[in-house]
């Protein structure tokens, strides 16, 4: 098994790596704090949706149902299925994965529009859904489920930063623009 301690180790070694580079190229202390910021946060999305990978043989997928490709096939099920304290941890956690996305890239990037930030939502969430498919093929089992609602929640979640980021005065927002 390959903990998650894999991913706080090369998140730590990206970090002290990109602070050595910023201090180098002498950027400004609040470009370094949110580049490290949002490689912090990097680290913690790789931690919460790659890791651990149980290569044993083990598949823990329900049903073997490892794929999902109808649209809020799994959010209905998990209202009409599961607690309601499962419900809130599995749609909201998924939504609130992808706010501080939304929110980064609308800094990383001047005058995003909101296709833009689609197309970015999409690929940030469709790219995790792929690495968890390539990392079960490779190691032969699917320990995770690829699942089209993880893409829409997570596009949600991007929007809502969207959102948030929009609705701070610029005068805050600007000293942060890389």
């Amino acid at each position: 098994m390959i903990t998650k301690e894999l991913a706080f180790a090369i998140g730590a070694v990206v970090l002290i790596a990109f602070v050595v580079l910023a201090i180098v190229k002498k950027l400004k202390i609040p470009k370094i704090v949110f580049g490290s910021a949002f490689i912090i946060y990097l680290t913690a999305v790789a931690s919460i949706t790659l890791f651990p990978i149980i290569y044993d043989g083990v598949t823990f997928v329900v049903q073997n149902e490892w794929y999902n490709f109808i649209p809020f096939k799994s959010i209905t099920d998990i209202l009409q299925f599961s607690s309601l304290e499962t419900s809130i941890l599995q749609i909201a956690g998924n939504i609130c994965l992808a706010i501080p996305y939304g929110f980064s890239v609308m800094l990383l990037c001047k005058k995003v529009k909101w296709w833009k930030l689609l197309l970015f939502a999409v690929m940030f969430s469709v790219g995790i859904e792929l690495t968890q498919l390539i990392i079960g093929l490779s190691i032969g089992t699917m320990y995770r489920a690829i699942d089209i609602d993880d893409v829409i929640l997570n596009t949600i979640g991007a929007f809502i930063g969207y959102g948030l980021y929009a609705i701070i005065p610029r005068k805050f927002t600007d000293i942060f623009h890389i």
